[in-house]
């Protein structure tokens, strides 16, 4: 992936490559598992390309309820 300059400051910035404005529910049981790996509520956020109001929506069970279930299951498989 190609480096990217801000034109007017010089900052290197981080290229938006998939922005969704909501979340199916493969990407609700993805961003479950992330979070139960531990990783940041702002950088599951990043990697899926919302923002932290749709994951909050899944994570409070408001969207896509059954997406922590199938989440457990699936990291309860690769023990």
């Amino acid at each position: 992936m190609a480096t990217m300059i801000h034109p007017i400051t010089g900052v290197e910035i981080n290229p938006v490559v998939v922005e969704r404005k909501s979340l199916a529910f493969n990407e609700a049981v993805t961003a479950q598992i992330m979070r139960l790996q531990g990783i940041k509520y702002n950088i599951i956020a990043q990697h899926l390309g919302t923002n932290t109001h749709r994951l909050g929506e899944v994570f409070r069970g408001e969207k896509h309820e059954r997406s922590k279930a199938v989440a457990v299951q699936l990291m309860s498989t690769l023990n």
